[in-house]
């Protein structure tokens, strides 16, 4: 996957911490998304913090062939293609919920197991903003969004029956420039809408 020119890209990377009077409460996609009423509790007041180490090495991809040497050796030639790498800690306190793990900004299928969500399987990509599925997101980022390019991740709990849109970008709130996440959470003929905004980076 080509990544867009990096000044249009989000870089996540820093220590974020989860600014609870600007983000909405996320009960309802908790509810909506299973997870145990004490955990909830426990969620609803407790400290949560991102730390993100965003990386884009080089992948090199080569092939052979067979030049036009008299000794008939093989000439080396690389196709570099540049992936993008989230490292992601979120810490809970208190909770013990917390979560480590580094995903591929890539488009690929990553089957994952969190404290709180238990099994899903997440797909990351860069997309334009006018490629958010939910209408109502995209028409927020489309002038909302700092940058040109957004992350969107497509999450999927099998074993619980819901699936979400997930956007993580940079907005301007309050005056400041924070990281979020915009939440769309679908389970059957029910959606839940949220924003998780978060102060940083440290």
């Amino acid at each position: 996957m080509a990544i867009p020119d990096s000044k249009d890209v989000p870089d996540l990377t820093g220590t974020w911490l989860l600014n609870r009077k600007l983000s909405t409460d996320p009960d309802d996609v908790f509810i909506l998304q299973g997870v145990p009423w004490a955990v909830r509790k426990v969620l609803k007041y407790a400290r949560l913090s991102l730390q993100i180490h965003q990386t884009t090495p080089l992948s090199a991809k080569q092939s052979t062939h067979t030049g036009g040497n008299s000794n008939g050796s093989s000439d080396l030639s690389g196709n570099l293609k540049p992936f993008t790498t989230l490292r992601m800690t979120q810490t809970v306190n208190p909770g013990g919920f917390d979560s480590e793990g580094s995903y591929s900004v890539d488009g690929s299928k990553q089957d994952i197991s969190l404290p709180i969500f238990g099994d899903i399987q997440m797909q990351l990509k860069f997309i334009d903003k006018s490629g958010i599925l939910d209408d109502s997101i995209r028409q927020i980022l489309e002038t909302a969004s700092l940058t040109d390019k957004v992350i969107q991740e497509l999450a999927r709990n099998t074993s619980k029956g819901w699936e979400a849109e997930v956007i993580w970008g940079f907005e301007e709130l309050d005056g400041r420039r924070h990281l979020t996440r915009n939440i769309s959470t679908t389970k059957e003929e029910k959606k839940v809408i949220a924003k998780m905004v978060y102060d940083g980076p440290n």
